[in-house]
């Protein structure tokens, strides 16, 4: 396995977990930001309580999750040189 596929997979292993909380915080009805530690971070928002946040933060953790996504199946499919 190249270098390449490794960082693809490493990328896949940290994607799969973000992308899996996103989708059940949204499920929920909540939205914790991705950006920051979900351990100690309470930077969250309800989507009773406050929509505007909720869907900005929710849009926000789905680019987030996309970008990595795309990220790693494009290094894990890049041609060895």
């Amino acid at each position: 396995m190249n270098e390449n596929r490794l960082v693809g997979v490493l990328a896949l292993a940290i994607f799969v977990p973000g992308a899996i909380f996103a989708l059940r915080d949204f499920r929920k009805g909540r939205a914790r930001l991705m950006l920051f530690s979900r351990a100690r971070s309470k930077v969250e928002a309800g989507r009773e309580e406050n929509p505007r946040k909720f869907w900005a933060y929710t849009a926000f953790n789905f680019a987030v999750c996309l970008t990595v996504g795309v990220f790693c199946v494009l290094l894990f499919f890049k041609p060895v040189e």
